[in-house]
């Protein structure tokens, strides 16, 4: 299915994947010009584009990666063109306590101007905190798929900053030396595995330390299983007709048992983080790792920071046992104005700068992603994301089953999968929990927009 078809799955499994990439929970408040500007919300005289104020923008995965700051700068420099006045003031709170801080400065009328967020807009529309941002120009432009998944009530609330999709990278070289050909089906992945394993290698690096990537791979490797049984698999399981402790789930269930028992992932997978096991991936010790569109990017600079012997990297998706493939695709990071701003018009500008071709391609460049925006033709630097971009166009995708699924029922059925992966048995009872969670808590489900 081509990207102009694309669903976008949930974010959940997505919620504290940069977070975790960002680095520490400090707070950070930039300004990127004085730092005795307005407060937000004020400005020197009420209109034209050559008053002074202070716009504030808040984030929490601008770190001091490189094209993050780059894409600071060239913000600054293309709203300096509109507003020559005009001061940035950067609200970046790394980690994940981001998210609880919006919230709380939401409710309190004290958010910024302008921030960024994840998750479904609904949940921020229906309570009145953000702008309708239908009538921007980018808004017409946006991919189907993105629209509907950041739309409420038939209008624009937040511009997607680009759509990804997670799935298996893997050590060209070393499938290239034991022959070792991409796998259609679990058959072929199982085989692949075990030749890798005799080879001295670990097959698959998990740092399931950080609870996300246990998500994430459990979420990834779900939907192929789940859209397999039905094309509306998770609408299916809010409405009863499937069952979380159906063959689906078990299936996936079972092969992680059984990669376990034969010695699959590393040892340490419960007790290392994922920089840890990127670090094992890219050391040359680990043929393949579960990880998103950002892989490639730390590999090298692995390679170049650690000296390890670089290697051409490869991307697959999670099949199923016969060979059927189906992406999550998803969005990590949303832009949207707050509905209070006393700066409305030169909020919406700055999403629209952000918006630009100048600012938001590089932006996605760097990270990896799809542009959300549709026209966009971007050159990726990186080979194994241009051939991650080619699966990703070619292979069917759709919203993820998560999407209907409350948080409760996600959480039990990472710690029944987290659990396996420790080496404990599975138990197709451990399963029920779930079942009983989602018809307990269904009702604090917001559902996607069909």
């Amino acid at each position: 299915m081509k990207r102009n078809r694309m669903l976008l799955a949930s974010t959940l499994a997505l919620a504290t994947l940069l977070s975790a990439c960002g680095g520490n929970e400090a707070n950070e408040a930039q300004s990127s010009k004085t730092p005795d500007a307005p407060a937000s919300g004020t400005s020197a005289t009420s209109s034209g584009n050559d008053d002074a104020f202070t716009i504030r923008l808040g984030a929490w995965f601008i770190d001091d990666r490189p094209y993050m700051q780059e894409f600071k700068t060239n913000v600054e420099k293309a709203y300096e063109q509109k507003y020559p006045n005009a001061s940035i003031q950067w609200d970046i709170t790394l980690g994940d306590t981001y998210s609880d801080k919006l919230k709380a400065e939401l409710a309190s009328d004290t958010a910024p101007d302008v921030f960024f967020h994840q998750g479904k807009t609904a949940a921020f529309g229906e309570v009145g905190y953000l702008a309708d941002l239908s009538g921007e120009s980018w808004a017409t432009e946006l991919n189907p798929g993105a629209k509907s998944a950041y739309s409420f009530k038939d209008a624009v609330y937040a511009l997607p900053m680009g759509i990804a999709a997670s799935g298996i990278w893997y050590n060209k070289k070393i499938f290239a030396d034991l022959g070792i050909e991409v796998p259609k089906t679990w058959a072929e992945m199982d085989a692949a595995f075990a030749k890798i394993q005799s080879a001295g290698f670990t097959p698959v690096a998990a740092g399931f330390k950080d609870v996300w990537t246990a998500s994430m791979t459990f979420n990834l490797w779900m939907q192929p299983y789940g859209n397999e049984s039905s094309p509306t698999y998770g609408k299916d399981l809010y409405e009863g007709k499937k069952k979380l402790d159906g063959p689906e789930i078990q299936a996936v269930m079972t092969h992680l048992q059984e990669m376990v028992e034969k010695g699959y992932l590393n040892k340490t997978a419960l007790s290392i983080d994922w920089p840890q096991s990127a670090e094992l991936f890219s050391s040359g010790k680990a043929a393949m790792i579960v990880q998103g569109p950002w892989m490639p990017g730390t590999a090298e600079e692995n390679f170049q920071t650690k000296g390890h012997t670089p290697f051409d990297i490869g991307y697959f998706p999670f099949r199923t046992d016969k060979g059927y493939a189906k992406l999550s695709l998803g969005i990590d990071q949303s832009l949207s104005v707050n509905a209070k701003t006393k700066l409305m018009q030169q909020a919406k500008d700055l999403v629209g700068v952000i918006a630009s071709p100048e600012v938001y391609g590089p932006f996605n460049v760097g990270s990896g992603t799809v542009p959300a925006i549709q026209g966009m033709q971007l050159d990726y630097p990186n080979s194994a994301l241009n051939e991650y971009l080619k699966v990703v166009d070619e292979t069917e995708s759709g919203m993820g089953y998560e999407t209907y699924l409350p948080a409760s029922a996600m959480t039990s059925l990472v710690e029944t999968f987290t659990k396996v992966a420790s080496g404990l048995k599975f138990d197709p009872k451990d399963l029920t929990e779930a079942q009983k969670k989602l018809d307990k808590d269904k009702g604090t489900v917001i559902l996607p927009a069909e």
